[in-house]
């Protein structure tokens, strides 16, 4: 209920009907996708008169969904851009963290890195982020990725489910689930921040036709995300607060989930062209994904960069 007091003090009046329509896709509620719970629930949305409804989709249903124009962004955008490789008509617009957000959280009984060697991994989805990062945080730690198993498991929450049956060995987690198995005594075997690896974690991707058709309307939604940035970096207490009763998670959890999501935080929206590149490259290499990715043929910072010059 606080969101709501906060929203009523922040948020200027704004005639329903003034509202624009906005449905965007999550892949999964996770930290990761902080700043548009955010830029909905404090009213930041509402303030630059969009009516946004947060849709969460998993898997293929997310470009399926693109495609049919059934949502108008999605919000994990290394699917959309792996689809437009393959011939999708989608681009990336903004990047919100361009630092990757998995923990590899392994059972108690995982003692050393080596004991991943035999054992089955959960991610959410094979052939995504989140499988390339397990392979190469285990890669990193000199274990040989080919000699762990891999199990898809659909969701996070999925995944510290088979985690706490113990039906597999270890689990890529984000926040604020990480924090909350390690304070249950699970271990943590490996992170993406410990090697400050770098993705497109969060951010926009949206078909070509809308980008083409509506760059004004386009530009209403980027301009709300930046100031949902602004406001998640400023408004820690708030902020705090909201993962805590979100997430229904003790107060402790909430502030460190928040220290660790803020780093990797974009200022301009963007991560680099030829960081972006070699993510995918190393992925295309290690037979993760179908299809090369070329990065600035599915990127499109246009919009993103007027709006950034805009604010400044």
């Amino acid at each position: 209920m606080f969101a709501l007091s906060v929203l009523s003090v922040r948020a200027p009046s704004v005639d329903a009907q003034e509202l624009k329509k906005v449905r965007m896709g999550y892949p999964a509620f996770s930290l990761t996708f902080l700043t548009f719970f955010v830029a909905k629930d404090a009213g930041i949305f509402k303030k630059h008169g969009l009516d946004v409804d947060l849709v969460q989709l998993a898997g293929a249903v997310q470009t399926s969904a693109l495609v049919a124009g059934e949502i108008d962004y999605l919000t994990g955008i290394t699917g959309p851009l792996v689809a437009a490789a393959r011939g999708l008509p989608f681009k990336g617009i903004m990047v919100t963290h361009d630092r990757t957000l998995f923990w590899l959280i392994g059972s108690p009984e995982i003692r050393r890195d080596e004991d991943l060697v035999g054992k089955t991994v959960a991610v959410d989805r094979l052939a995504t982020l989140q499988d390339i990062v397990a392979r190469d945080l285990i890669k990193r730690k000199g274990v040989n990725p080919d000699q762990v198993a891999y199990l898809q498991t659909g969701s996070v929450s999925n995944s510290v489910q088979s985690l706490s049956q113990g039906s597999v060995a270890a689990a890529v987690l984000s926040l604020p689930h990480n924090v909350m198995m390690l304070q249950k005594g699970y271990r943590e075997v490996a992170s993406a921040p410990e090697f400050n690896m770098r993705s497109a974690s969060g951010g926009m991707a949206i078909h070509e036709a809308k980008l083409k058709k509506d760059p004004a309307g386009v530009k209403t939604v980027i301009r709300a995300v930046f100031e949902a940035m602004d406001f998640n970096r400023r408004e820690k207490t708030w902020m705090v607060n909201y993962i805590q009763s979100k997430w229904k998670v003790s107060a402790k959890v909430a502030e460190e989930s928040y220290k660790a999501w803020l780093n990797g935080f974009t200022t301009d929206g963007k991560i680099p062209i030829n960081d972006l590149q070699e993510i995918y490259d190393q992925a295309y290499a290690a037979k993760l994904i179908p299809t090369p990715v070329p990065a600035a043929q599915v990127m499109d910072y246009t919009l993103t960069d007027e709006v950034y010059k805009e604010r400044r």
